[in-house]
């Protein structure tokens, strides 16, 4: 039986003060920072659910502005129920009071974003749109039939290079949060577009935490894809696992059995890394026991984590 989502969830008066969701106050709140995080719904989950999710919360602030919690992915959070879980309440709570801004954001206001940020007419911002979702679309992902099943004069402005001054932002966004369905990546999907569309404007390091990896192949490519047209390697996909290595690295967590109940929040079974040892050349892909990779962390000094 499929998920059912609403954009709203019936409780969102339980925990909207603790975010920013207005939005002229998102856009502000975006053109203020410089260290993005976009939390992806299923690490959103495992950092909620561990006991040392104080740790992370203090390390993420001394790493980053705000962090941006997308409408997908609060659909994502909210399926079936249709309200936020207390646990994630909590944490959302918690990451407030740490100082940290909590963004929900609803993903047409990039558009806003941009004409806040620069001069920029509505067609180029359209064509910028079409530009993101057509790099999205070349791995045939969920984007791709959310392109084919829209009204068809719409789908055509999103290809082309003419797109018109009529803003598509608030369609596309709007008609592709209708098409989500349980198991696809659509909420990482229309974060990549965002992240593309931003990057537009000079300023700014984009992180998202996600522990997904189906996604690995669309971020490298959308990396490239930013370097290629923007100037810059974006975004950085931060994994629990990688979370955990960097905490360490800057001794913000030391002990081995906090660094295994971290990782057992995130990952059931054995984990799944990118990963250099002390005599790669290059970046290896390998799976290991819980225990095992943080004895690695531990007792390796040229051992990193990458994802």
């Amino acid at each position: 039986m499929g998920k059912k989502y609403q954009e709203t969830p019936l409780n969102f008066s339980s925990f909207k003060n603790y975010m920013i969701y207005k939005k002229e106050e998102v856009v502000d709140t975006i053109s203020k920072a410089h260290r993005y995080f976009f939390y992806d719904t299923c690490s959103i989950l495992h950092h909620s659910n561990s006991s040392n999710r104080q740790a992370i919360i203090n390390y993420l602030k001394s790493k980053g502005d705000v962090i941006i919690v997308s409408r997908t992915a609060l659909m994502e959070l909210t399926a079936n129920s249709f309200e936020l879980h207390p646990v994630q309440i909590q944490y959302f709570s918690e990451l407030n009071s740490s100082g940290f801004k909590v963004v929900l954001f609803d993903e047409e206001v990039i558009y806003n974003c941009l004409k806040d940020a620069l001069n920029i007419s509505t067609e180029e911002a359209n064509r910028l749109l079409g530009y993101a979702v057509k790099e999205v679309c070349r791995y045939k992902t969920k984007t791709s039939e959310i392109i084919e099943s829209m009204d068809k004069h719409m789908s055509v402005k999103l290809k082309s290079t003419n797109p018109g001054n009529r803003e598509l932002f608030s369609t596309f966004f709007r008609y592709a949060r209708t098409l989500k369905r349980k198991g696809d990546s659509i909420a990482e999907e229309l974060i990549l577009i965002c992240i593309i569309v931003l990057t537009r404007i000079p300023l700014g390091r984009y992180f998202l935490i996600s522990d997904d990896m189906r996604i690995k192949p669309q971020i490298i490519s959308v990396n490239d894809y930013i370097l290629k047209h923007h100037g810059r390697r974006e975004p950085y996909q931060l994994t629990t696992a990688a979370l955990v290595y960097k905490m360490y690295r800057d001794n913000v967590l030391t002990n081995r059995n906090d660094m295994i109940e971290i990782m057992k929040a995130a990952y059931k079974g054995n984990i799944n890394v990118f990963f250099v040892g002390e005599y790669d050349i290059q970046q290896r892909y390998e799976s290991f026991k819980c225990e095992d990779l943080i004895d690695r962390i531990l007792n390796e000094k040229d051992f990193r984590i990458i994802y």
